[in-house]
């Protein structure tokens, strides 16, 4: 695919235009989109033009807005939506008897990438989205997914953070608290970005044992631990059907990772 002048690829360049719309900036100018992508005025109108023609895009009055071509091919053929797909009815029957917000989320780079979510109504306003992510230490459920990541990415993710990634808010749990997080089954997190927020969050295990994603309930802290013990055992139970799930799948040729 044709380079530009600076050497990136075409490819590259569309995806720094998508990149940049968001839940809080829906519809941006083309002029904004060069200013967030750092690309030419001229290269960035004429890929935002592309865009639209193909549907990834859509053109509208004051500017563009992501198309509905992009949620069509996600939500027909991607992995991850198969997954969120198979996990909703788990938890919505979870989030019949907890309330408050039920997430779940996959590990993506160092970040963890929330898939699907239901809230309740009154339930505290809270960091992250569908879509949306998180740096994995500053979430119970990124938090589960670190601590059954695999040694070298552990060692990796902490020696990034000390470098300056991930470390706006809190501090990256050292191995033996990973530990005991992957001991005890479930990880319990208060404060890591609001004061009064707990999450309580469990590992959505595949047939062979590795893990695939991370099943959460975010709630206000009443400072006090009564709950959470049926809390988890919900959660593991959901975890569990949504692992099985999975499985069946998996044999039906469905694929799912």
């Amino acid at each position: 695919m044709a380079n530009s002048p600076s050497g990136e690829s075409v490819l590259t360049r569309l995806d720094r235009v998508l990149s940049v719309f968001s839940g809080a900036d829906v519809q941006l100018s083309v002029a904004e989109v060069s200013r967030r992508t750092g690309l030419p005025p001229a290269t960035t109108h004429r890929l935002c033009h592309d865009l639209a023609a193909t549907g990834w895009l859509e053109q509208l009055s004051g500017g563009f807005a992501v198309g509905t071509r992009l949620w069509e091919i996600a939500n027909r053929s991607a992995p991850t939506m198969k997954l969120a797909v198979l996990a909703r009815p788990y938890l919505a029957d979870a989030h019949a008897v907890i309330g408050q917000h039920i997430q779940l989320g996959k590990i993506d780079g160092d970040e963890v990438l929330f898939i699907d979510r239901l809230s309740a109504r009154g339930a505290p306003t809270i960091h992250g989205s569908i879509a949306g992510r998180l740096p994995l230490h500053l979430s119970s459920t990124g938090t589960v997914l670190l601590a059954h990541a695999p040694e070298a990415f552990r060692r990796g993710y902490r020696s990034r953070s000390s470098a300056g990634l991930n470390s706006e808010h809190g501090t990256v749990p050292d191995e033996q608290r990973l530990e005991q997080v992957r001991r005890m089954g479930y990880c319990l997190q208060t404060g890591a970005l609001e004061p009064d927020i707990t999450g309580v969050a469990v590992p959505i295990h595949r047939s062979d044992g590795k893990v695939i994603a991370g099943l959460g309930i975010v709630r206000e802290d009443q400072g006090e631990v009564r709950g959470n013990a049926s809390s988890v055992q919900l959660l593991q139970l959901a975890a569990r059907s949504i692992g099985r799930a999975v499985m069946k799948a998996a044999r039906d040729n469905h694929l799912i990772e």
